[in-house]
This record gives structure tokens, C-alpha cells and sequence, in this order.
């Protein structure tokens, strides 16, 4: 009997594999003088069509504020997870979001381990510092366990694809957003359209507000 047993689930576990693929391809980007989007920093998601991503478990995760920047730039995390927002700088800082659904105030907090924030409602998170404007960075709160950042030269690579539709998503802050459809058939093979190309021409830098949705007053001496 547990001969069998094994056998079924060898079989089982053999099935699953092959009907899984591995969606990889390469974003591009068309951008106009003077920009220079970061292709590390591009986020590849999958989203089933049809039916319900297969829930992710929630992590913790860090982003650190460090020489008046907050480290790492760019953060994908699963819904439902934490993030741990420790100060390496020897001035205090004030992280905060205004992002629809996701929005948070850390207040004020000095060198050392700082504040934690949880994130359960999937979307973009534009994380700022309401003491110094210059600082900035992006969470993207996932509700698919179907994502991974491109490397350098823009190639991504997404592993154990369960068969299926699929919606191929790339974000970049300054490419903002492009999708295609594609399907992982039984074989584990991929159809649909893996290069993604982001237009990053109508990206504008342009001055946030702080936490009370005003301009930011001249910054004093004590703030630097």
C-alpha cells in the first residue's frame, strides 16, 4: 500500500512539474535624451485571468534610511506583510505615505531600529519624507506570488508557472506600465508576447507634497 501511495505522488509531483513553465523575456525601454531608466528597479508580474492568484504567505521586509535616502528605492512585497523602516542616519526622518488604501505616518523617529508599517491592500506605495522632500521610494504590494525584478540588462525570469492565462505585467517608476497576454500550456511551454517595452518619455520629476498635502516650508539647519 505505501508503495502505491509513493507512486501516486511521485506521479503527482512529475505531472505538476511538467505542466509548469518558466515565463522569462527582456523589458526595453524608449526614452528621449537625458533619461536613463533603471532596468533593476522593473518589477515582472503574472496575474491569472480567470481565477484567483494562489495566496502568498506575508513577509518582513526593510527599507532603511540611509544617507538621506531610502534603501532599497524600489520594494516588492506580498499583501499582508510588514515592513521595517530602521534610521542609519544620525538625523531623524519622518517616512509617510499618502497612496489610496496603503497611506501611513511614521512620525518623527531618531537613529536606530525606527518604525514598522503593514501593508494589506495590493497596489503602488509612493513611501516620502516629510523632512526632507528630496527622499523617496516605491513598495509594490503584490497579490500574486508570480513576480521578480529584471536584472541590469532588462531580462527577467519568472520559474514554476502553473498552466495557464496570464496577464504579463512590467512596471518601472519612470516607464510606468505595460501588460500582455500570454498562456503556459500543459507542456510547460509559453505562447503571447514576452518582450515588453516601456515608454518612459512622458516620465516628469515633479515636486511632492508633505503629509498635510502642502508645499514643503525651506528646510532649517537642524533638518541637515
Amino acid at each position: 500500500m505505501k508503495s502505491i501511495l509513493c507512486s501516486l505522488a511521485c506521479a503527482l509531483a512529475l505531472a505538476s512539474s511538467l505542466s509548469a513553465g518558466n515565463v522569462g523575456g527582456k523589458v526595453s525601454f524608449v526614452t528621449k535624451r537625458g533619461q536613463n531608466p533603471i532596468a533593476s528597479e522593473t518589477i515582472v508580474r503574472l496575474e491569472p485571468v480567470g481565477t484567483r492568484a494562489p495566496k502568498t504567505a506575508p513577509g518582513k521586509f526593510q527599507m532603511v534610511t540611509r544617507g538621506k535616502m531610502v534603501i532599497p528605492h524600489v520594494l516588492a512585497i506580498p499583501t499582508g506583510s510588514t515592513v521595517d523602516f530602521p534610521n542609519d542616519d544620525p538625523i531623524s526622518h519622518n517616512l509617510f505615505s499618502l497612496s489610496s488604501n496603503n497611506a501611513f505616518d511614521l512620525g518623527l523617529y531618531r537613529r536606530g531600529a525606527g518604525k514598522s508599517q503593514r501593508f494589506d491592500t495590493p497596489g503602488l506605495v509612493n513611501v516620502y519624507c516629510n523632512v526632507h522632500p528630496n527622499m523617496s521610494a516605491v513598495i509594490l504590494v503584490m497579490d500574486t506570488p508570480y513576480y521578480a525584478f529584471a536584472d541590469q540588462g532588462g531580462n527577467y525570469s519568472l520559474s514554476g508557472v502553473p498552466a495557464g492565462r496570464y496577464r504579463l505585467i512590467a512596471w518601472n517608476e519612470q516607464g510606468g506600465e505595460i501588460g500582455s497576454p500570454i498562456e503556459v500550456t500543459a507542456a510547460g511551454t509559453v505562447t503571447g508576447n514576452v518582450a515588453l517595452m516601456l515608454d518612459s518619455r512622458n516620465y516628469r520629476l515633479t515636486q511632492h507634497m508633505n503629509k498635510l498635502g502642502k508645499p514643503y516650508e525651506a528646510p532649517s539647519l537642524k533638518d541637515y
